[in-house]
């Protein structure tokens, strides 16, 4: 079965060489137009990297209220640790850990979450909070899959994810309200409004969400209230000053495992968000200036509590002075860290108490594409690294797209990407380390995408190599025992997409990746592949959702035995009248008995019914 699997994504490409094939003639989706592959809106066929784009009909049809699960049904080689229905959670046995190609870490800070390409992180642990991304404040999502650090910096390891604002686009009044009720005790409620004006846009979006959980033996429950508001305003023609405010305010309940259930782990967390920035539009040049403060505070029944802030700049512009070339040049400054208590360490292993830790990190990135004969396009980037702690560092990127023609692309690309090290990593707690260094990796690949316009199918196929190297892990040996960079990986695999869509009323997507690691990582599965159809028939639609999972490592022990599943999800959807719909959201209807993480299981059939009103 496992040998027959690795023949699919093969076995579509040749599929899509037949005669049949070779009488198509224009292109499909490869000039779709994307902004987090560069730092301007460039047609995706252009970007050597790889970047799969979520927009806003694919986020709202997957029925959940946090954004990351909608995401992987997309995505290929990106996998989310989840633990129930609803909310991820924080601290040591939480979800929401993001994999993207095996690359994910613990905490979860190898792959970059951004919004409106602003990095978001928690300051100590330098890891996004997954709870306090939902889904009506967004309006599409890019992935860039792999290393993304030239042009974002740290963390972007195993790839970015950015999360794009909602822009409206309707003058006047308008907004959506939704309501959802399910299977263990969950209940959501989504409302947003956005008015614009002339040159003004407000929206304002509120998110309430909870569920009590569906474990019998250990208590799960989770709640969530969340609230965003942006504001825009078009100055002039190319000039556009926006604002925006996000507050989530979650709590919830770690059960514990199976073999140590917990009833009273009660961990509440406030996150928050601040952004101003300024965005030029001209013909020749175009850029931002772009300031945020992240700011959260997590209060733990175990005594646990911490406040934490990451704040800073990017600033950049994009220059088109030469005919087929742009360049970029950016700075980004970061300022993050914050104060943690954790009274369950003896007195002699609270280091950091009372005290707050910031670290400063200031780059300057430049990048240049060049466009040739208007089919091959050219790209080499470099960020300078200046950390007051661990001192300079340079990032170096380079890559080519070449477009054969409307039916062929050929893209290649390697980059290197750094995680520099976190407030715990060298202050807080034991095994602390301040003469660490940042963790590195190199990420090769080589993708063939396929597009048959007129017969509206697509396929992407990538391979890829990434080598990992200082990666920062405990030393035992130590005594007490002590952080390192001591770490080293290889994975090495490949990718597969096919989009059909020969009309409004059908749809398909299919993803696999197959995934070889040398060491044994968590949510990184051997062989993962994902398939959505989705078919409407008047006011009627159904999609039903396949995942096979095969050769997972659910845990840490390299003697343990990989796990291996299949899940089936079914959405039905249907429209009441021209603005308001009612779904239904089945899940794991094969009753599925699994654990994403040892000890923790999955939840069993679930159902959601939910309505959305449009005005």
């Amino acid at each position: 079965m496992k040998y027959s699997i690795l023949l699919l994504p093969l076995g579509w490409f040749f599929l899509l060489q037949s005669p049949l094939a070779a009488q198509q003639s224009d292109t499909l989706g490869l000039d779709q137009v994307v902004v987090t592959g560069t730092r301007m809106a460039q047609d995706a066929s252009q970007i050597s990297s790889s970047i799969s784009v979520v927009d806003k009909g694919q986020l709202n049809a997957s029925g959940h209220i946090n954004v990351l699960p909608a995401l992987v049904r997309h995505v290929p080689g990106l996998m989310v640790n989840d633990r129930s229905l609803l909310g991820f959670g924080v601290g040591p046995g939480s979800g929401g850990n993001i994999s993207i190609r095996g690359i994910s870490g613990s905490p979860n800070n190898r792959v970059l979450v951004l919004i409106d390409g602003q990095p978001q992180f928690m300051g100590i642990f330098a890891h996004p909070i997954a709870d306090a991304y939902q889904k009506s404040d967004f309006e599409r999502v890019e992935v860039i899959r792999g290393a993304a650090a030239v042009l974002y910096g740290s963390n972007a390891m195993g790839g970015a994810i950015n999360l794009i604002t909602d822009k409206g686009g309707k003058e006047g009044w308008s907004g959506q309200i939704g309501a959802a009720s399910g299977s263990f005790g969950t209940h959501s409620f989504t409302g947003k409004v956005n008015f614009e004006k002339g040159k003004w846009q407000s929206l304002v979006s509120l998110n309430r969400s909870k569920t009590e959980g569906f474990r019998k033996d250990a208590r799960d429950s989770f709640e969530n209230s969340a609230l965003f508001y942006k504001l825009s305003f078009q100055a002039e023609e190319n000039i556009n000053l926006m604002a925006d405010f996000q507050l989530s305010d979650a709590v919830y309940y770690h059960p514990g495992t199976l073999a140590s259930p917990l009833t009273e782990d009660r961990r509440a967390y406030l996150r928050g968000r601040v952004s101003l920035g300024v965005k030029n539009q001209g013909d020749r040049i175009s850029g931002a200036a772009l300031f945020f403060h992240n700011f959260g505070n997590h209060d733990f029944k175990s005594g646990f509590e911490s406040t934490d802030f990451s704040q800073g700049f990017t600033l950049y512009q994009n220059l088109q002075l030469i005919p087929g070339q742009t360049l970029t040049l950016g700075i980004d400054h970061n300022r993050f860290g914050g104060e943690a208590v954790n009274p369950s360490l003896p007195p002699a292993a609270a280091k950091g108490l009372d005290i707050t830790h910031r670290i400063n990190q200031t780059d300057i990135y430049l990048q240049v594409e060049q466009s040739i004969w208007e089919r091959l396009h050219v790209n080499v980037g470099l960020r300078e690294i200046n950390n007051a702690q661990f001192g300079k560092s340079t990032v170096p990127g380079f890559g080519f797209s070449y477009e054969f023609n409307p039916k062929y692309l050929l893209k290649m690309s390697s980059a290197k990407a750094f995680r520099s090290p976190s407030v715990v990593d060298l202050f807080l707690f034991p095994p602390s380390n301040d003469a660490l260094n940042p963790e590195t990796l190199w990420n090769h690949e080589l993708t063939i995408t396929r597009s048959i316009p007129d017969r509206d199918l697509e396929m992407d196929l990538v391979f890829f190599y990434t080598k990992g190297d200082n990666l920062i892990q405990i030393d035992p040996s130590e005594s007490p025992p002590v952080n390192r960079n001591t770490g080293a990986f290889r994975n090495r695999g490949l990718e597969s997409q096919v989009r059909y869509s020969p009309g409004e009323t059908v749809d398909l997507v299919f993803n696999y990746s197959f995934l070889d690691v040398t060491d044994n990582v968590l949510f990184a599965p051997r062989h993962h592949l994902n398939m959505q159809v989705r078919r409407q028939i008047g006011k009627f639609s159904v999609t039903p959702f396949l995942q096979q999972v095969f050769g997972l490592n659910n845990s840490p022990q390299a003697e343990d035995e990989t796990i291996d599943y299949t899940l089936l999800n079914i959405d039905l959807n249907y429209q009441v009248i021209e603005n308001v719909s009612c779904y239904v959201l089945a899940n794991n209807l094969f009753d599925t008995s699994y654990q994403l993480e040892n000890g923790y299981p999955m939840p069993g059939i679930n159902i959601t019914a939910g309505i959305n009103v449009e005005f």
